[in-house]
């Protein structure tokens, strides 16, 4: 069993120590962890300057460090989430795949796991969000070192929601009761209602696609304010929904007008939400807390307008050919993502490191 503090906080300590100024902290920050789910290294406007919509991510770009050459450890979810939660590649800790809605397995039990680490350090610790390391018995995330979970078991498609979102092709709804599915594409799910978990309880089936980013947000404040005023250290590990499809813009909400950006404007969501964590994490002592952002893998390029922009990792192999170069490659517009480290008086602000990570 791997006991070891996981490898892939040893290397971001080590690259944060080695940028620190003298005056680093001798107490136990706090930790987040924002994990967006197929953003594209061209998605941040600090990264690329087509990008308009991230005014919060690109302040954090500003008063943090912004790594340009970061790579998630795979180019799909479920092994990209297990090597950021054990240091390990999937290789090693066995996860090389997706797990499905049918998978009865997840991130192999004798991986030990962030969270597990830093509970044993006397952190409070969260996971609110995208799971997808395994739904059943003990992979579940209650089991798994986090004293409290919010979220949804695996990809907000894996699963008929309350209303389809915007994806390319588009799903319909889950069936309404007493109405039978009509027959869909097999990529559609319309047997499972996709649930929202807390903890080890449904609270919700189907989730309402339209709030999921709110509650993500009030959930994760009240965990910060629970352990701040506790005075334990936390890590919140936050797997955000954006921006994988099925998008789904803030409810109250009229249908995009012709030739508007629908990814766009749940990038600005997603933006807004990363703005009020930092503003929330701040708000209890700015300085305690160091606040990672990056995402799982590229963007989903056969989503067409409703996926990510890879920024310059578009290769004359991809432009000639019309093959992708983002998400399920090994291309780098596939794993190469946006990463920034905010640690006011520790991580030194308006910094760009080439290192490679």
């Amino acid at each position: 069993m791997e006991t070891p503090f996981p490898r892939a906080m040893l290397v971001l300590i080590a690259v944060l120590v080695g940028l620190s100024g003298p005056c680093a902290a001798r107490g136990q920050p706090n930790f987040i962890v924002i994990l967006a789910d197929d953003v594209g290294w061209g998605d941040l406007g600090a990264n690329w300057a087509e990008t308009k919509e991230t005014p919060h991510l690109d302040e954090l770009a500003a008063e943090g460090t912004r790594f340009v050459d970061f790579h998630s450890a795979a180019s799909t979810c479920s092994p990209s989430r297990a090597s950021l939660l054990t240091g390990r590649l999937g290789a090693r800790n066995g996860v090389t795949h997706n797990f499905a809605i049918s998978s009865v397995g997840g991130l192999p039990l004798n991986e030990s796991t962030l969270a597990e680490v830093l509970r044993h350090a006397g952190y409070s610790t969260a996971a609110i969000g995208k799971w997808h390391l395994g739904h059943h018995g003990h992979h579940h995330p209650s089991f798994r070192g986090f004293d409290y979970y919010f979220g949804i078991p695996y990809s907000n498609d894996m699963g008929c929601t309350d209303s389809p979102g915007y994806n390319v092709p588009p799903c319909p709804p889950c069936p309404r009761p007493g109405v039978a599915a009509r027959v869909t594409r097999k990529d559609c799910y319309t047997e499972v209602a996709l649930p929202l978990f807390e903890n080890v309880s449904i609270v919700q089936q189907p989730v309402e696609l339209g709030s999921l980013a709110t509650r993500y947000l009030e959930q994760a404040a009240w965990f910060i304010r629970r352990a701040s005023d506790s005075g334990r250290p936390f890590f919140l590990y936050l797997a955000l929904a954006h921006m994988h499809v099925p998008l789904q813009l803030p409810l109250p909400q009229p249908p995009p007008s012709p030739g508007s950006s629908i990814y766009g404007a749940a990038l600005s969501q997603m933006d807004a939400l990363v703005g009020q964590i930092k503003l929330l994490a701040d708000s209890h002592g700015k300085g305690n807390t160091l606040l990672w952002f990056t995402g799982d893998n590229g963007p989903w390029a056969q989503k067409c307008e409703l996926a990510g922009r890879p920024g310059p990792f578009v290769g004359a192999w991809q432009r000639q050919r019309g093959g992708s170069s983002a998400k399920q490659t090994t291309w780098e517009g596939g794993h190469r993502v946006p990463a920034l480290a905010y640690w006011p008086g520790h991580v030194p602000a308006k910094r760009t490191s080439h290192a490679l990570l």
